[in-house]
């Protein structure tokens, strides 16, 4: 009885769009990853992108980080902690809240983000000469659609 529901369990999950975007999501920042660990960024970990993308320009608090990447305060400051010592991120506390933690970028962090951003924009111009510009540019749009959508409630 299991066996039949398993099997029909892996069947619409191999064509389930949440699945699907989940897998190309993966592969993408996989090799995005791989390939700044190629250009001298070796230990960051796909768990510790949070931190980045999470980051203001002014510095952010672990809590507002952990509120953004959807994760427990204890679970992000683990992450930062990892980040920091590796030389990314610096943390100070706040002087208005002394029992919060700021986190800023430092100048190899700083580092990290360019090459990030030059190696997702090479990465970019590779799916986009093999889908054509016309099909990246609407599976872009479909993609913001299909985010506004489930972002609505």
């Amino acid at each position: 009885m299991s066996d039949d529901v398993l099997r029909q369990l892996a069947e619409t999950a191999s064509n389930d769009l949440g699945r699907l975007l989940q897998g190309a999501a993966l592969s993408m920042n996989t090799a995005v990853l791989g390939r700044v660990a190629e250009r001298g960024h070796p230990q960051i970990r796909p768990s510790h992108v949070a931190v980045f993308m999470g980051l203001d320009d002014d510095g952010t608090h672990i809590s507002v980080l952990a509120t953004r990447a959807g994760i427990s305060r204890q679970a992000m400051g683990a992450i930062v902690r990892e980040v920091e010592a590796l030389g990314y991120v610096a943390t100070t506390q706040d002087a208005a809240d002394r029992r919060a933690t700021i986190v800023r970028l430092t100048d190899r962090g700083i580092a990290f983000c360019r090459l990030a951003i030059e190696v997702s924009d090479e990465w970019n111009a590779e799916v986009e000469r093999l889908l054509g510009s016309e099909d990246a540019d609407r599976l872009r749009q479909q993609l913001r659609s299909i985010s506004g959508l489930f972002s609505q409630g």
